[in-house]
């Protein structure tokens, strides 16, 4: 079974600019599959600058879509961040439930805000 990682935006965007930080990430997953959610995707296309650097990325990166058993998920998390006083943002819940239901650690540099979904498995980052 091939194994996938889900890329948040932020490390796209490393990836992208060709930082130290996106090269490291890489090279961490020179045997997966690398994934993004659509949501990261909206995100990405809302920079200014550099969209076909976006458009040739999402061309060889498998995008995860917000589906209905997504949407769910979302909602449940959306509801036990609230009810604990911890909520985050609305994309990254969209984001975090993407990848759990798609069985994908998230790769990210927000920690802070991911950590606190206990179903979400995180990829760790050198």
């Amino acid at each position: 079974m091939e194994q996938k990682v889900c890329i948040d935006s932020d490390i796209a965007i490393e990836i992208l600019k060709g930082t130290k930080k996106g090269a490291a990430f890489l090279d961490t997953c020179q045997d997966k599959v690398m994934c993004i959610t659509s949501i990261s995707i909206f995100e990405l296309y809302l920079r200014e600058k550099n969209l076909d650097a976006i458009d040739q990325f999402a061309s060889r990166t498998e995008i995860l879509s917000l589906s209905e058993d997504c949407a769910r998920k979302a909602a449940e998390v959306f509801k036990q961040l609230k009810s604990s006083g911890r909520l985050i943002g609305i994309r990254d819940i969209f984001i975090a439930a993407t990848a759990i239901v798609n069985q994908c650690p998230l790769a990210t540099l927000n920690i802070k805000d991911f950590d606190r979904i206990k179903e979400l498995r995180l990829h760790p980052l050198k």
